[in-house]
């Protein structure tokens, strides 16, 4: 048994390397590129797609992923707030030192906290989709417009509902599982304030800004830092290139990559290869077609999927995996199965049964 387990720690050592070397190898690479050609590789994305002198593009692909391709964030709010909904119950079997009448008091107001979070996910995915059609469609009062607000509470509360009560059909057992799998969305997710601290100091102006202006000497690489600032009066982020939210909020998605490690049915290498593909391709379209319009440069939206990517990594390693590709460099890695509570192929003991 012991020779068993130093077998897989060692697989565990070897295969963690490698993963860890590919992507600082593949990440390397991909800035040594955007550092040298960003100013290039816009200008010949964007070509026959940004009108010279125009800041906003026309071309189709472009609009719809600027409209709907940060939707896996707010989709992750409101899937986020679902699956602690129906966790928050188990509150009551837990001690505490207070009555069951205040147990269920505590359970009723984080329900309808939960609740909340769901209706917001689902109000600024529909707010944020009717953002970028007034912009293009040259309206942008209307985005704050009582009426349309009202209209976009209407249609996120009806959504909000079904979502709680369909998900009321899992087992308990799922929903403790889906409970791990909200915290590592969650804690993807809060990144997004890093991406928005970056923003602002690094005051990096936009392809689109200059292609307005007619002149490309405002360009600045990556790592420059410029200060806050705006130099158009009809936006506020003429000047808030890096790195790309947009492309942080698609890359959200890479949450879903811990999914195998939690439900044995998916835990099947076709269909890990299918998730990573289809989240890497995802995020790469959206990635793309913030070049495309203008908005972003390449190295704007390698720094934003980069960011969500590993911090999912860093969640799913929390939540999920029990930091078990951190403890087989330890010392006693070896000594004790019982060490870490998920083992080596990624399910619990309690999972397992």
């Amino acid at each position: 048994m012991t020779e068993g387990i130093e077998n897989n720690n060692g697989r565990l050592k070897a295969v963690t390397l490698i993963s860890v070397f590919a992507f600082v190898a593949v990440f390397a690479t991909m800035l040594a590129l955007a550092s040298v050609y960003d100013l290039e590789i816009s200008k010949i994305l964007t070509n026959g797609n940004l009108a010279e002198g125009e800041y906003y593009s026309s071309n189709g692909f472009g609009l719809f992923f600027e409209a709907f391709g940060a939707t896996p964030i707010w989709f992750v709010i409101a899937f986020s707030g679902v699956i602690l909904f129906w966790n928050v119950p188990a509150l009551k079997q837990i001690k505490m030192k207070i009555s069951d009448k205040g147990k269920n008091a505590l359970c009723v107001f984080l329900m309808i906290v939960c609740a909340v979070v769901v209706l917001v996910g689902f109000y600024f995915f529909i707010s944020e989709t009717f953002k970028y059609v007034f912009e293009h469609m040259g309206n942008e009062d209307y985005k704050h417009n009582g009426y349309v607000v009202a209209l976009e509470v209407f249609v996120a509360l009806p959504l909000s509902v079904l979502l709680i009560f369909a998900w009321k059909n899992f087992d308990e057992k799922t929903h403790k599982k889906l409970l791990r799998f909200a915290l590592v969305m969650i804690f993807t997710a809060i990144f997004y304030l890093l991406i928005e601290v970056i923003k602002g100091p690094v005051g990096r102006m936009r392809f689109r800004t200059m292609n307005y202006l007619g002149d490309f000497s405002g360009y600045t690489p990556w790592y420059q830092i410029n200060g806050k600032r705006n130099i158009l009066d009809f936006v506020d982020d003429s000047c808030k290139s890096f790195p790309s939210g947009h492309t942080f909020s698609a890359a959200v998605i890479y949450s879903l990559l811990c999914l195998p490690s939690l439900f044995e049915k998916l835990n099947k290498p076709w269909i890990k290869a299918l998730f990573y593909v289809g989240t890497i391709g995802y995020t790469m379209i959206v990635a793309i077609s913030r070049i495309v319009v203008g908005a972003h440069f390449m190295s704007d939206v390698l720094f934003g999927g980069t960011i969500a990517f590993v911090a999912s990594m860093l969640g799913k390693e929390m939540f999920v995996d029990g930091f078990k590709h951190f403890k087989c460099f330890g010392k006693n890695s070896n000594a004790d199965k019982g060490d870490a509570e998920i083992s080596h192929n990624g399910f619990s003991e309690e999972d397992a049964k």
